[in-house]
C-alpha cells in the first residue's frame, strides 16, 4: 500500500508542472492573436473605406452626366418646341389664307353660274320631240309647232336666233330618249310668252308624242332645283300650291301663310315638322369646305367656324370630332412655364433618388464598419 501510495504521488508531482507549462503558453500566445486581429481590422476598415470614397466619386460623376444630359434634353426641347410653334403658326395663317382663296373661289363660282343663267334668259329647252322630226330646217319647224300647238296669231312674231339639238351623241335606237332643243329667242318677252301659254295648257302633243316646254338653267342650277323633287311631289299629292323662283327657292302656299325656302333641307325640315311625310334632307357642304375639314387639324382658338360654317355641321359630324379632341386632350401641350417647372421639379426628384440611394447604400457599409469593429477579436485553437 505504501509503495502503491508512493507511486501516485510521484506521478502527480510529476504532472503539475506540465499543466503550469501549457497555462504559460496560452499566456504567450494570446498578444499575437491580438495583434494579428487588430491589423486584419485596420485592413478591412481601409477597404472600406477606399470603397466608401470611390463609390461616393463615381456618384458625383454620374450626378454630373446626368445633370449634362438633362440640360441637354432640355436644349433640345426648348428649340423643338420653338420650331413646333413656328410650324403651327405658318399652318395657321396658311389654313386662313386658303380658306379666304376657296370661299373667294366660291363667290367667283356663283357668279359665273349667274352670269351663265343670265345668258340663258331668253332660251327654253323642248323635250320629247322624236329625233329626225325636224328633218334639215329645224328654225321653220320649231316656228310651225310653237305656232300650231301653242295657238299663236298668225301676225306674232317669233323671233328666233338661233335652235339646235343638246350637244350630245344621237341616241343609235329609235324607242330611247331623244336629245331636248334648245331654242334661244332675240326678245325675253317672247320667250315668257312661250313657257306662259304652254304651262296653260297643260299637255302639249306633237302628232301622238306629248312634249314639255321648261326654262333653259345652267347646270348647277338644275342639280339644285332637282333636291326639291320629293318636297313637290309631296306637296303636288296633298294639293299644296307651290312655286320655284329663280334660281333654286321654293314657295310654298299653306292657306293661311306662305314660306319661301332657300335650300332643300330648310324645306323638307319645315315640311317634316308641320307633319308632311318627307325625308329630311341633309345640308350640304361644298368640296372645298370637306377639303378644309378633312386638312386642317389646327385651328386658332374662338375661330371653330371658320372652315364649316355655322348651321352646316350636323350632330353626326360633331361626334367624330368631340372623339377627336378628347384624344388630343391627353396630349395637350402645357404653357411654356409649366413645361420649365416640370423640367426642374423632373430634374430635383432625379437628383434626390439618386442622393437617397447613396445614403443607403453609405448606412449599409457603416453598418457593415461597426460590425466589424464590435465583432470580437478572433482567438485560435
Amino acid at each position: 500500500m505504501e509503495a502503491r501510495v508512493a507511486t501516485r504521488r510521484r506521478k502527480t508531482k510529476g504532472t503539475a508542472p506540465v499543466t503550469g507549462d501549457l497555462q504559460q503558453d496560452s499566456r504567450s500566445c494570446s498578444p499575437a492573436h491580438e495583434a494579428e486581429g487588430q491589423e486584419m481590422e485596420e485592413v478591412s476598415l481601409e477597404k472600406v473605406l477606399a470603397e466608401l470614397r470611390d463609390f461616393r466619386r463615381d456618384n458625383k460623376q454620374q450626378l454630373s452626366e446626368i445633370q449634362q444630359d438633362l440640360h441637354k434634353t432640355n436644349d433640345r426641347l426648348d428649340e423643338a418646341e420653338g420650331r413646333i410653334e413656328e410650324v403651327e403658326t405658318a399652318m395657321q395663317a396658311a389654313s386662313s389664307l386658303l380658306t379666304q382663296l376657296l370661299q373667294r373661289q366660291d363667290n367667283m363660282e356663283a357668279k359665273l353660274i349667274d352670269q351663265e343663267g343670265r345668258a340663258r334668259r331668253e332660251n327654253i329647252r323642248i323635250y320629247g320631240i322624236p329625233e329626225g322630226a325636224e328633218e334639215n330646217n329645224i328654225e321653220g319647224f320649231i316656228d310651225i309647232l310653237l305656232r300650231d300647238c301653242l295657238d299663236f296669231p298668225q301676225d306674232t312674231q317669233i323671233k328666233i336666233e338661233r335652235v339646235h339639238r343638246a350637244l350630245g351623241p344621237k341616241p343609235a335606237d329609235v324607242r330611247s330618249k331623244p336629245r331636248s332643243i334648245i331654242v334661244k329667242f332675240a326678245s325675253y318677252k317672247v320667250k315668257e310668252e312661250v313657257i306662259r301659254r304652254a304651262w296653260q295648257k297643260g299637255q302639249v302633243q306633237y302628232k301622238d308624242d306629248r312634249f314639255y316646254v321648261d326654262h333653259d338653267y345652267p347646270p348647277a342650277i338644275i342639280k339644285k332645283r332637282a333636291e326639291y323633287n320629293q318636297a313637290k311631289k309631296v306637296l303636288k299629292e296633298r294639293k299644296i300650291k307651290f312655286q320655284t323662283p329663280y334660281p333654286a327657292r321654293l314657295r310654298v302656299f299653306y292657306g293661311d301663310e306662305t314660306c319661301l325656302y332657300q335650300t332643300a333641307a330648310e324645306a323638307t325640315s319645315d315640311m317634316a315638322s308641320r307633319g308632311l311625310p318627307v325625308k329630311v334632307i341633309r345640308p350640304s357642304v361644298s368640296s372645298y369646305q370637306q377639303e378644309i375639314r378633312r386638312l386642317s387639324s389646327w385651328q386658332v382658338a374662338g375661330d371653330q367656324d371658320a372652315v364649316t360654317p355655322r348651321g352646316m355641321r350636323s350632330q353626326e359630324d360633331d361626334e367624330p370630332r368631340q372623339r377627336f379632341k378628347e384624344k388630343l386632350q391627353e396630349f395637350r401641350r402645357l404653357p411654356p412655364t409649366t413645361d420649365k417647372r416640370e423640367n426642374s421639379l423632373s430634374i430635383l426628384s432625379l437628383l434626390s433618388c439618386a442622393l437617397l440611394t447613396s445614403a443607403f447604400v453609405l448606412v449599409l457599409l457603416v453598418l457593415v464598419l461597426v460590425l466589424l469593429v464590435l465583432a470580437p477579436p478572433h482567438r485560435g485553437p
